[in-house]
């Protein structure tokens, strides 16, 4: 521990005039952030009882928590990026960043921004999409740490929606023209506490729900909770699923099958954002690509069944 301890002080001693460049560069907004992401890891986490509860064993309170530092920590890494990077590089960082930490407030930030100027539909279009594209890996991720057996199913089907969208971007953006400097999208801190427990409440109530349809209405019911949840934070619909296929209680076609649903619907519920705070312009524009997802997971869910 004493050589581990002093090699990594050596690190932080050595890179101390990059660290410092960073530091400079973040706000006070973005430490408070780290340091709340500390306190959902760090003290939180450990008080809380590693046992079951309530109908059906599905709730766990560690392993709810561990959900809430999941996403909080990919949705950090992604505000931080968006911080300290969004504005030099472009559109293509900024959808990236932007779908990392809410593909839901990137949308409807840059839905307001081409409609303000309709000179802004290119740059606009490149940002929503690439954010909503950001949404289909982001997922592939949290399968590969949630349930690892369950990935190759689940890349296949995402990814027969993500790779179309990837070449449709391409050549949009081999189209777009230069276009004036960008604005960082107004996002909320993903790491506060509020915004945590909210997390975790909701994430809590899905998975109660698709384990109390599950076993009343069988699949159908699994899929009614994928539309309602999907429709605004496609990620606790997502998780709940994982967790239940992981007890056994939804099967690998179920589960991937509720996650494809509400991928769509939440698809579906940003169209409708693109076309209210857009305008009819901008939805015209967006509504190809986002087709084309629609088309490569139906594909991929009829090869994977």
């Amino acid at each position: 521990f004493a050589v581990m301890l002093a090699i990594g002080t050596t690190i932080l001693l050595y890179f101390k005039a990059e660290l410092r460049g960073i530091a400079q560069r973040l706000e006070r907004r973005d430490l408070i952030s780290m340091l709340q992401f500390a306190v959902v890891t760090f003290i939180v986490l450990p008080l809380l009882p590693d046992r079951v509860f309530g109908p059906y064993e599905a709730l766990n309170p560690r392993k709810v928590w561990i959900m809430v530092v999941l996403i909080s920590g990919v949705s950090l890494a992604g505000y931080i990026a968006l911080r300290l990077g969004g504005r030099e590089y472009g559109a293509i960082l900024l959808g990236l960043f932007g779908g990392l930490v809410s593909s839901t407030a990137t949308t409807l930030a840059y839905s307001r921004y081409g409609r303000a100027n309709s000179q802004l539909w290119n740059l606009s279009v490149t940002v929503i999409v690439i954010a909503n594209l950001v949404v289909l890996l982001r997922l592939t991720v949290l399968t590969a740490a949630v349930s690892p057996k369950l990935l190759v199913a689940m890349a296949t089907v995402l990814g027969c929606g993500l790779l179309p969208r990837l070449v449709a971007v391409a050549v949009w953006m081999r189209a777009r023209t230069d276009e004036p400097a960008l604005t960082i999208p107004e996002v909320r801190n993903p790491t506060e506490l509020p915004t945590a427990l909210t997390f975790g409440a909701v994430y809590a109530v899905v998975l109660l729900l698709t384990a109390w349809l599950n076993d009343t209405a069988g699949s159908s019911g699994v899929y009614a909770v994928a539309v309602i949840s999907g429709l605004t934070d496609v990620d606790a619909v997502t998780l709940s699923s994982l967790r239940l296929h992981e007890i056994g209680s939804l099967s690998a076609a179920q589960t991937v099958t509720s996650v494809s649903i509400a991928v769509l619907a939440n698809m579906s519920f940003k169209l409708g954002l693109i076309l209210v705070a857009g305008g009819r312009g901008l939805f015209v524009r967006c509504l190809p690509m986002m087709l084309l997802v629609a088309a490569g997971l139906g594909g991929g869910l009829l090869f994977f069944s």
